[in-house]
């Protein structure tokens, strides 16, 4: 029994969050206990809010699943049975603020670490379109052209982003549009996306302000930059900045935002990450941020437009119903490429 005793009182951390950080309230964690060999969790909600209870064996690995169905609040104090068959070790509660958006709580309890991160001191706001299962991709993973799979690399996370049964690897992807082993274009992964049926547009760039807009209307985004334009950082446990030397062309998807008393950074999933991680073992490419201005710098630079991801469902704006969208005919426009 000792083992859940210290489960028990991780369960509870992992739950708490610092009212003057959350942009709400919910989903701290007040009680635990065994009953009839299930996990009972007893946590803060606001009525007409939904709840996801996460578990995850190890909290090391970040990488946490789902262990009861989404819950919906009907007042301030919410019980839930995890049965036992959920993954043992720890868990977590996730509120959800709309349909794709949540707040992660992790990121909340840990805001004490953002200035270590290189994030800023405190913690406006924050939001991301994540899913609960792992989509992230090293290219370094990536077969024999790996030194080039960045584009394979971000299509494919993109393609598992959407659909999570969608069970090609980023090495399918290069063996569809080989390019010699070289360069993939933007051209190739538009016709990937397309390949798979997966609703996207090609939108001209015009700002940063237009990116949040687009994410905030759920939608994921791939992007071909120059890296040349993204800040360097190499401290260690810092999550912000360009963590490699290669600067040039690059493809990396972009998830979610964070506002903090520093600045506007853009979350990334970077894939020419090679193996390289924190000290807690997850990997530097994961949830790395840039600076909002570096990123829109590099866009502008390099290829000015963006390849916009639409949710499953539909929804997204599409190309009549958002403002954000400045719709181009892929046909019609100049690619670059990335490695």
């Amino acid at each position: 029994m000792t083992p859940y005793l210290h489960i028990l009182g991780m369960a509870a951390v992992l739950g708490w969050a610092d009212a003057a950080i959350a942009a709400s309230s919910g989903g701290r964690v007040i009680s635990t206990a065994m009953t009839n060999s299930q996990m009972q969790l007893l946590f803060e909600t606001q009525s007409g809010c939904s709840y996801q209870v996460q578990s995850c064996p190890l909290v090391s690995t970040k990488f946490w699943e789902d262990a009861l169905p989404p819950i919906s609040a009907t007042g301030s104090l919410t019980g839930a049975l995890v049965p036992r068959q959920a993954p043992a070790g720890f868990f977590r509660v996730l509120e959800f603020t709309n349909g794709v958006f949540w707040y992660d709580w992790r990121y909340y309890y840990e805001a004490p670490f953002l200035y270590a991160w290189g994030l800023g001191s405190t913690q406006n706001s924050y939001a991301h379109l994540d899913r609960s299962y792992e989509w992230y991709i090293d290219q370094a993973d990536t077969g024999a052209s790996a030194e080039n799979n960045c584009g394979p690399s971000s299509v494919t996370m993109g393609i598992r982003w959407f659909n999570q049964g969608f069970n090609q690897t980023a090495e399918d992807a290069r063996n569809t549009y080989t390019e010699g082993g070289g360069w993939w274009y933007t051209s190739d992964v538009i016709n990937y996306l397309h390949l798979y049926s997966v609703p996207n547009t090609t939108s001209s760039f015009t700002g940063t302000d237009q990116l949040m807009g687009i994410l905030n209307q759920s939608n994921l985004l791939i992007l071909c930059v120059s890296t040349a334009y993204l800040t360097p950082d190499s401290t260690d446990e810092h999550r912000v900045g360009r963590f490699y030397s290669y600067a040039g062309g690059h493809f990396l998807v972009v998830k979610g935002w964070r506002k903090t008393s520093s600045e506007l950074f853009l979350e990334v999933y970077d894939p020419n990450n090679w193996h390289a991680t924190y000290a807690d073992l997850t990997p530097k490419g994961r949830n790395r941020h840039y600076a909002a201005s570096d990123l829109a710098n590099a866009i502008a630079k390099w290829w000015n437009y963006l390849i916009v991801i639409h949710p499953p469902g539909g929804g997204g704006g599409g190309t009549d119903g958002s403002a954000w969208l400045k719709p181009v005919d892929p046909a019609h426009i100049p690619h670059m490429w990335g490695r």
